[in-house]
């Protein structure tokens, strides 16, 4: 089987905001302690740079404008995916340990809540670069 979001059209502004959502994040994905989670803004700034550098000629302006938008929604929906898997009995996600998809869903929740507070300046290093 296929993960059909691997092969299917997509929006660029998910395909940034999952990079950064695993790139940027300074705890795993599924970390247990959520003081370690958090966005490295350092981080983010050079996949920015990164990525910029590679689509400036195929990204619109507020498609530019949104990519800290697309960071938090990719993040919030996965973290809802996690949380519903778990839900449902751990049947999409495999698991390695109880509970596993919840602290993914934590994990993931707690990131967005910092990109939230750190939008402004995420906003900025995009307008920056």
């Amino acid at each position: 089987m296929v993960d059909l979001d691997t092969v299917m059209p997509g929006s660029s502004l998910f395909d940034f905001g999952d990079l950064v959502r695993s790139a940027a994040n300074t705890g795993a994905e599924d970390e247990q302690n959520l003081d370690r989670v958090s966005l490295d803004l350092a981080r983010f700034k050079a996949i920015v740079r990164g990525y910029l550098a590679e689509t400036k000629e195929t990204l619109t302006a507020q498609e530019r404008a949104w990519l800290p938008l697309g960071a938090r929604i990719i993040t919030y929906e996965l973290g809802l995916r996690f949380l519903t898997d778990y839900l449902n009995g751990d049947v999409y996600f495999r698991i390695h340990r109880p509970d596993h998809n919840l602290d993914r869903a934590r994990a993931q929740f707690k990131l967005v809540e910092d990109m939230e507070m750190k939008a402004g300046e995420m906003e900025r290093i995009v307008a920056k670069v």
